[in-house]
This record gives C-alpha cells, structure tokens and sequence, in this order.
C-alpha cells in the first residue's frame, strides 16, 4: 500500500497527533463547561420553583385570611424558612438541599397566613410531622431533625440530615 510523501515525515505526524489530542482537549473542555452550566441552570430552576410553589402557598394562606377575619388585626406567620445544619458535614449539595427544603416547606404549606397563636399552639406537631417522615430525594433517604424551632412572623426551622441506609 502506498503511502503519500507527506505523512512520512515526523512533522507532519507531530502535527497531526496535536491536532487530535487538541480536539479531544477541546472536546472535554467542552464537556465540562456545559455540564457546570446545566448544573447551575437545574439549580436555578429548582430554586425559582420553590419559591414561585412558596408564593403560591403564602398567597393562597393569605386570601384565607382575608376571607376569614376582616376587621381583627393579628399577627399571620409570613414565611418558612428552612437551614440544615450539617449540610457541608455530609457533603450534600445544593440541588439536594433545595428538594429536601420544597419537600419540607410543601409539607407545612398550610402554616402560611395562619394565625401566630395557632401555629404556636402546633409546634410540637409540626416537628413531630418532619421528624417522622422518611424524604427520598435521587434514590437516597433521607431523615430531618429539628434541632432549633423558632416561631415568629417567620418561622425558622434548623435541621440535621441524616442519611438512611
């Protein structure tokens, strides 16, 4: 089989070989940007669609309200908010954290635009009701336990994931 001139020559391999092992560097290269970007993007619309499932439950919370009581004034829980104390312990990443936080704020989506009494009055039950429920998130397991509770216009919820095997 004959084979042309130019490919005999060292340079001309030297220069093929780089341009292969350039495009496969590329390629990689490529690979790996695109993967951060669609990671954050996941993130992103995670984030976006707590909070929008959120609003929702605090606008729902507060038509009820408004339907409910017109001329008594008192103070309504606003907001819920979630932290998880050994996060960074057991390396768990945002994306988890942020489906470990929808699952549990939708599980309590019916505090919202309650009276504060009344969901004072509930504590013990809405930390039973997180406590006792097992969250499955990307074939992982996972158990919450309230560690600090504390109930205002905003309740403030700080928990410790444990991962069931």
């Amino acid at each position: 089989m004959y084979i042309p001139q130019d490919f005999r020559k060292k340079e001309w391999k030297r220069f093929f070989a780089g341009l292969l092992l350039g495009t496969i560097a590329g390629y990689m290269f490529f690979l790996f940007i695109h993967g951060q970007l669609q990671e954050k993007y996941a993130e992103d619309h995670i984030a976006l669609t707590s909070e929008l499932n959120q609003l929702e439950a605090k606008y729902q919370g507060l038509l009820n309200q408004k339907n409910q009581e017109k001329g008594v004034k008192s103070i309504r829980v606003l907001e819920i908010s979630l932290a998880f104390d050994n996060a960074k312990k057991l390396e768990v990443d945002l994306l988890t954290q942020h489906q470990l936080s929808s699952l549990v704020k939708d599980q309590l989506k019916s505090v919202t635009g309650k009276d504060l009494r009344i969901v004072a009055d509930q504590v013990d039950l809405m930390i039973t009701a997180i406590e006792s429920k097992n969250y499955v998130v990307d074939d992982f397991t996972y158990q919450l336990k309230v560690k600090k509770l504390i109930v205002s216009e905003i309740i403030h919820f700080n928990l410790e994931i444990k991962i069931v095997r």
